[in-house]
Order: C-alpha cells, then structure tokens, then sequence
C-alpha cells in the first residue's frame, strides 16, 4: 500500500494546478521504478526542479508492507520536509515517527534523500497530515503537535473514520491553512490494513 500527502506553499490556481502535476509526476515515478521512497523522492525533486525550478512543497512518500502472514507490518517512508507522521498504538502510546528526513522539495535536487523502516505494532494507527492540522499563529508549534498527540491517544480504538472525525473536531479552530490527513490501521496478523482519507 502507497501512501502520499504533501502540501506547497500558495493558494492560488498556480499552486493547484502545479500540486496536481508533482503528484501525478510522483504516482508515474513510482509505477515505474518500484524503487524505496527515498530514492523515488530524489527522483520527483530532479524532475519538480525541471518544471517549477523557484518552487518548494513539502511530501512524504511511504509504503506500508508485511513479508508474510506472521511477520510484523512495516512502514518504509520518505520526508522533504513535511510534519512527521504520527503514530498510535492499540493502547493510546504515541510517537512521531522522525527517521527519513530531508529538506523540502525544490530546495536541494542534487542532495540525498533519506529514508526509514519502522514496525507497525497490530491494531496501530499512522496518522499523515499537513501542517495546517498543528500550526497556529498565536502559539508554538510544539504545542499543537502536543495537542494532536493528546487528540488522537483518546480515539486510538474508535474505528478509523470516527478517529479521523474527532481528530478534525478536536484540533479545529485557529489555523487559516488548508487541512489533510491520512490515517492506516494495522489489522490483527491475519487481516489486512485499513485506511482513511478524510
């Protein structure tokens, strides 16, 4: 499973229309070279610098995966620059997964781009979303990203899309950017992943 979130500076018709040709640069990279995300990213930087070469977004690229039926789900990603993703064990414990991180895209496209694994524990959440779910004005940035761990520690067993629900609800209010997230469940070993896509 392919997940994919980024998010470009600007509300203007110039900026949709230029997000909208990166990640369908990015879904035909990634159909064609089946490579890890790091590397893809490297490639979707060499190409964004071609087209829009005063330009910067933020992405992350990732992969969720399990070997086999008894191995462990896996999270291999990639970061230029967007907010960590977050994650949410069956039990309420959350982290911010901080591994795979580079600059934005558009900012370095000769540089390398790192990336990650981490284990997905059964019945986990990865919560990916834009900064405009954290950021506000009038206080420090950690303290929304304390607020969204808090949020999403007391839904960590709703079902998926109340989850993601009450994680809009509890951190509305106060940003003026634009919001996206993505959430994936892991299942018990003999299921498969959920997702959410509000």
């Amino acid at each position: 499973m392919t997940l994919i979130i980024g998010d470009v500076a600007g509300h203007d018709l110039r900026a949709a229309v230029m997000m909208s040709q990166t990640r369908n640069m990015l879904r035909g990279i990634a159909s064609d070279r089946k490579e890890p995300p790091g590397k893809i990213l490297a490639r979707l930087d060499a190409a964004h610098h071609i087209l829009y070469p005063d330009q910067t977004l933020t992405c992350i690229y990732a992969l969720v995966e399990r070997l086999g039926r008894d191995e462990p789900w896996l999270l291999h990603y990639a970061v230029a620059g967007h907010p960590a993703p977050l994650l949410v064990t069956h039990d309420g414990e959350t982290r911010f997964l901080t591994g795979g991180r580079g600059v934005m895209l558009g900012v370095d496209p000769e540089g390398h781009r790192p990336a990650a694994t981490d284990t997905l524990p059964p019945s986990s959440t990865v919560l990916l979303y834009t900064d405009g779910l954290v950021e506000r004005r009038e206080e420090d940035l950690g303290r929304g990203l304390a607020r969204l761990r808090q949020h999403a520690a007391a839904l960590a067993r709703e079902p998926l899309p109340t989850f993601c629900d009450g994680i809009l609800e509890g951190m509305a209010g106060g940003g003026s950017d634009d919001v996206a997230l993505i959430a994936v469940r892991t299942a018990p070993p003999h299921a498969g992943p959920a997702v959410a896509t509000p």
